[in-house]
């Protein structure tokens, strides 16, 4: 371990998760990876302490790798880790997809998976692709590795399950049905910016394509939380895959199921129409793609 004094306080270059662990356990410690999400709020004064635990020269947990069971990220991978994986052609496209869509180059450059899925902030792209793929978050006390479902990860804007002391390490993508689409949307104000809405379906056919056997739909900033829309998921299933008409009853009920907040680029009722026309964009481009085999 690497140990630096400067006026504000310690900042430690962890060599190993356990050690990490340890300094969150005995100080007023804020872990940084990427740095792309603590900074800001260090700046803005919303976060105050005494020591800076870096663990972003740890080897482990940076690996992204296919398997017969599915997608594992490691935690410390960084978005563009993702982008470049061999991922493009697989039925995990919307990843990929949805981390270009994640801040500038730099941001993708040193911002983590493990630190953008911790960060918790409602407006983050991943939650809404990763619930749609049923995507569990690992995470571990420095002794034991857990996993929850994302989409029972988040408990509010900023706030997770995770103990002051544990660190997110991983994310497990099980791999999809077969004749499942993927898709994922956004929509910002300039490109990099934070989302002021942005969505994400994943849809399954039957073998001969004219029924929709299985979808989900996710959206985010539209809440504290990214929000799981079953009541619309289940409005889909056994429906026709071909009827653009029904979807797009589907995709205009999203505001009964959001709790968007108006904010100075967008009120409740813009928030609300652009959640509709993401979710109906998504849910064709899924079926597209869970019909193009």
């Amino acid at each position: 371990m690497a140990t630096e004094l400067t006026e504000e306080g310690e900042f430690h270059r962890a060599s190993s998760i356990e050690e990490a662990v340890t300094l969150l356990e005995e100080r007023n410690a804020a872990l940084i990876s990427g740095g792309q999400s603590l900074m800001p709020l260090i700046r803005q004064g919303l976060i105050d302490r005494d020591v800076i635990v870096d663990i972003s020269g740890i080897d482990d947990h940076t690996d992204i790798a296919v398997t017969d069971d599915g997608l594992q990220l490691g935690g410390l991978a960084t978005h563009r880790d993702l982008i470049e994986a061999d991922l493009w052609e697989t039925p995990y496209r919307a990843l990929p997809e949805t981390a270009k869509e994640i801040g500038d180059k730099q941001v993708r450059n040193w911002g983590t998976i493990g630190g953008s899925v911790a960060h918790a902030d409602p407006s983050l792209d991943y939650p809404p692709t990763m619930i749609v793929l049923d995507a569990g978050v690992q995470y571990t006390d420095g002794t034991e590795t857990k996993e929850v479902p994302i989409d029972e990860f988040y408990l509010g804007q900023y706030f997770t399950v995770l103990e002051p002391h544990e660190i997110v390490i991983g994310v497990r993508v099980p791999k999809p049905s077969a004749n499942t689409g993927v898709a994922f949307e956004k929509f910002a104000w300039r490109r990099g910016d934070m989302s002021l809405v942005n969505v994400a379906a994943s849809v399954t056919v039957d073998e001969t394509g004219s029924e929709i056997e299985a979808a989900r739909i996710a959206v985010g900033a539209m809440g504290p939380t990214p929000l799981r829309l079953t009541e619309l998921e289940a409005e889909l299933v056994g429906s026709d895959p071909s009827d653009e008409s029904h979807q797009q009853a589907v995709a205009d009920r999203v505001g009964e199921f959001t709790e968007p907040v108006p904010e100075a680029h967008g009120s409740v009722e813009y928030k609300n129409r652009i959640a509709t026309n993401l979710t109906r964009k998504t849910i064709r481009t899924a079926i597209e793609r869970a019909t193009e085999n």
